[in-house]
């Protein structure tokens, strides 16, 4: 019953991305809509809000896809490291983590597929677990543990502020289905990060996103993706995606009093520029894009370091990278850090 209802909702969800979106496209005064944040009590939203915290936290088995995707900056008396653990539910689990040394410019990744009976996946509370990386705990206390040949990865996970709904309801069309998708994009973080057996103390900021739902993969043909942490307390989770014989280029913006809007990007290839191809795919990906947005009177240079930041999965090569942020943002200058996500050859 969970599920049809949530089926029945998919419909009034695409209303409200291609409503938000023309509004967005016409006029300079983006789209805005105040949602719930998982700390507040009972706000009324200016739109709909089908993602539940905590509960949809947990797994959801009924769905055909799902994943836990964290991603965060982090340094320990000034050396810098970027990390990224893929956690993905269903028929096929997997766990793909990766440690980006931004100080000396290199890049660890493993990607494991795993029998249903390695893996458990709680459906009343966030706890999933495979052999090589584990997420559990509630929002303001999340445990995350992966290991790599090269390293390994123990930290607590803090949410602050508000959680951020993609397309301001937390579903929309993805891929010839839908998916659920929320975002906690201000994660305070501690802990140790372990590399080449020399164990870190580390803080620094993280980003969690949950996604599940019901695409299609055959009708990806490729995507750029940005979860971007500005300096000014605004969080950007940024898509340009071709699917279907379209492009979609478009972004969700949190700020820090927990009100979204859905803007506008221009499409990010003719800006894309430092390309480099991986000699174990042959993918060939941008490490430097401008990333122009309208309606925020932005202007933002995003840069990928190392270049070669690529991880080989079950879906073959998909480029992620931590990245930097500089720019003008709302007329006024402004920095931050991201990860910049590419999926598909961008030759």
């Amino acid at each position: 019953m969970q599920m049809q209802q949530r089926r029945s909702t998919a419909a009034i969800a695409t209303l409200v991305f291609s409503a938000m979106l023309a509004v967005t496209a016409s006029s300079a005064a983006p789209a805005i809509a105040k949602t719930n944040s998982y700390t507040a009590a009972t706000p009324t939203p200016a739109f709909p809000t089908f993602v539940h915290l905590p509960a949809d936290q947990a797994a959801h088995p009924d769905a055909r896809q799902e994943w836990w995707y964290v991603i965060g900056h982090v340094e320990a008396h000034g050396h810098r490291f970027g990390y990224e653990v893929t956690i993905g539910g269903g028929k096929q689990p997997q766990a793909i983590v990766s440690i980006t040394d931004k100080t000396s410019g290199t890049y660890y990744t493993k990607s494991q597929s795993y029998p249903l009976d390695q893996t458990t996946f709680s459906t009343t509370e966030l706890d999933v677990r495979t052999p090589s990386a584990t997420l559990s705990g509630p929002m303001d206390e999340m445990r995350l543990h992966a290991t790599l040949p090269a390293g390994q990865i123990d930290l607590t996970l803090s949410a602050k502020g508000p959680a951020l709904y993609n397309n301001g309801t937390g579903l929309m069309p993805f891929l010839g289905g839908t998916s659920y998708y929320y975002s906690l994009p201000s994660l305070a973080t501690r802990g140790t990060l372990k590399v080449n057996d020399r164990t870190y103390p580390v803080t620094g900021q993280s980003w969690l996103d949950r996604q599940w739902g019901t695409w299609d993969w055959s009708t990806m043909r490729k995507w750029t993706w940005m979860p971007l942490q500005l300096s000014n307390g605004d969080r950007v989770n940024l898509w340009d995606l071709f699917a279907e014989g379209t492009e979609f280029s478009y972004a969700t913006v949190l700020r820090p009093d927990g009100t979204h809007q859905i803007v506008a990007v221009n499409p990010l290839a003719d800006t894309t520029s430092g390309y480099w191809t991986s000699a174990t795919t042959g993918n060939r990906y941008g490490t430097r894009w401008t990333v122009n947005i309208p309606a925020l009177e932005a202007s933002l240079t995003v840069v990928a370091r190392p270049q070669g930041q690529e991880r080989v999965g079950t879906f073959g090569g998909t480029y992620e990278g931590a990245a930097s942020v500089t720019g003008q943002y709302r007329g006024k200058p402004v920095t931050g850090q991201t990860y910049v996500e590419q999926n598909g050859n961008w030759r």
